[in-house]
């Protein structure tokens, strides 16, 4: 059975970008072209979304050890 992605990790979303722009490089269509290209725009938007999670979590995860610090 298949492993699920961690849709967390931004490298994950890096990747998916670099192959979206990898398949548009052979699109000969110019509209299937553009359209890959938005969907790797949009996996890179995914991968930054990805870190500010992270560093949410860890934001959260400080400030709530110090609230119990305290």
């Amino acid at each position: 059975m298949p492993v699920a992605p961690d849709i967390d990790d931004p490298e994950y979303w890096h990747q998916r970008a670099e192959e979206a722009r990898q398949l548009a490089a052979r699109m000969t269509d110019e509209t299937v072209k553009q359209t890959m290209l938005m969907i790797a725009e949009d996996c890179d938007s995914f991968a930054a979304r990805a870190v500010m999670r992270y560093f949410d979590k860890l934001f959260v995860r400080r400030v709530i050890g110090e609230t119990k610090g305290s």
